[in-house]
């Protein structure tokens, strides 16, 4: 069996090239200081997109499964009704935090699985992530570059220590092995339109004429 991936970044997909370079550069960063703790466990990225012909949301649905935990990398329109993909992989992850914890895994008591870093917009956080997890706030990143820089190295490491944490923890419990991951599906859009509705940071207008 491979190896669980370390984490599964989810993260708004743009066509904006010099957007895409600042998730580039915080995933490239996170993912060294993971190789510290977790060398040669792979962290989830889609940077690409999937090939042509894969089932997307089976294929993303696997691989959420197949990882430990989820960093959120959140900016103003990451729930956007309009692109719902990461509303719906966070529902994913809070089903199966839910399902992991409640296993009995004492080391992960008051603990979650889900990572939230706020690149832009820490208002635009829905309350329930703001008022219930410790999330990190990156908004003072100017440039690419500034992810190398020490201040923010020293809050990657201590992310990276956190998902080594959890990714130890349901391992020693035998989570991995109990998950059927390619019967892993996300939930019905149609489920969550209204909690991505009333999270949305702009409202949904009709056309003019309709």
């Amino acid at each position: 069996m491979n190896p669980v991936n370390a984490c599964f970044i989810s993260y708004r997909h743009t066509n904006d090239p010099d957007a895409h370079k600042f998730v580039m550069a915080f995933v490239r960063q996170l993912n060294k200081q993971l190789k510290c703790w977790l060398p040669g466990f792979p962290v989830y990225f889609d940077e690409k997109g999937l090939n042509v012909g894969d089932q997307y949301n089976e294929e993303l649905a696997y691989q959420l499964c197949h990882s430990a935990c989820m960093v959120l990398f959140f900016s103003p329109l990451h729930f956007d009704p309009c692109h719902p993909y990461c509303a719906l992989e966070y529902h994913a992850m809070l089903k199966l935090e839910e399902r992991r914890l409640g296993q009995a895994v004492d080391d992960l008591r008051n603990k979650g699985l889900i990572f939230p870093v706020v690149f832009r917009g820490e208002n635009c956080l829905p309350e329930e992530i703001r008022a219930k997890r410790h999330y990190e706030n990156l908004d003072h990143i100017t440039v690419e570059a500034d992810f190398a820089k020490r201040d923010c190295q020293a809050r990657l490491k201590g992310l990276a220590e956190q998902i080594f944490y959890r990714y130890r923890a349901l391992h020693n419990a035998g989570i991995f092995q109990n998950e059927d991951c390619g019967k892993f599906r996300f939930p019905d859009l149609a489920t969550i339109q209204p909690w991505l509705e009333s999270v949305a940071p702009m409202c949904i207008s009709p056309m003019p004429g309709h």
